[in-house]
């Protein structure tokens, strides 16, 4: 039950009209890289998240463009830009702060009410999580083994068919853990 383990950094998605927003009509994201799901991919492009006390600049876009826009920055970041963005899978985001967008051209537009600091998950396929005993939406526990081993709690599993398995977690998770990309991580179990 060992699963390879997937890092994140803080980054946008962005809806199409949105790119459009940003760097004009008609226009589609460039690839930079895979990342570890298939068929999406980080992007060229790059935006500066601004708050009045602080930006964070080259802020990754990734690739496939979804509904609605949403950033997903570190648990440290609320700190630097003076904000409460809430612990959150993607893509269910509640209601939170705003923070303004802004391409290199400075042309920038406000996206509230979603920014979150994205809530560790594993992805996985159907098949792969009867094989574990689960199923989408449990939370699990998974062990990562070293010099600075822990047991991360309250995984939140994510199955659909188009995943690949992956233990997503993000840098700051990563790096209390001692891990990088492609170590691995053992299920311990669901949480009670």
């Amino acid at each position: 039950m060992r699963v390879p383990i997937g890092i994140s950094n803080r980054h946008v998605h962005l809806s199409q009209a949105d790119v459009e927003r940003l760097f004009g009509k008609w226009y589609q994201l460039q690839k930079l890289r895979n990342i570890s799901q298939p068929w999406q991919f980080a992007c060229q492009e790059t935006v500066t998240l601004q708050w009045p006390r602080w930006n964070i600049e080259n802020v990754r876009v990734v690739w496939p463009v979804r509904k609605i826009s949403q950033v997903e920055i570190m648990l440290w970041d609320n700190y630097i830009l003076w904000i409460n963005a809430p612990v959150q899978i993607s893509g269910e985001v509640k209601k939170s702060d705003w923070i303004r967008i802004i391409w290199p051209n400075w042309i920038g537009f406000d996206l509230s009410s979603w920014v979150i600091v994205s809530k560790r998950h594993l992805h996985c396929t159907v098949d792969e999580a009867k094989k574990f005993w689960l199923q989408n939406g449990d939370l699990i526990k998974i062990q990562i083994w070293g010099e600075r081993g822990l047991i991360f709690e309250n995984v939140a599993v994510r199955a659909r068919d188009d995943y690949a398995l992956d233990f997503h977690i993000d840098i700051e998770e990563a790096n209390a853990a001692g891990v990088k990309v492609w170590d691995r991580g053992e299920i311990l179990g669901m949480i009670n």
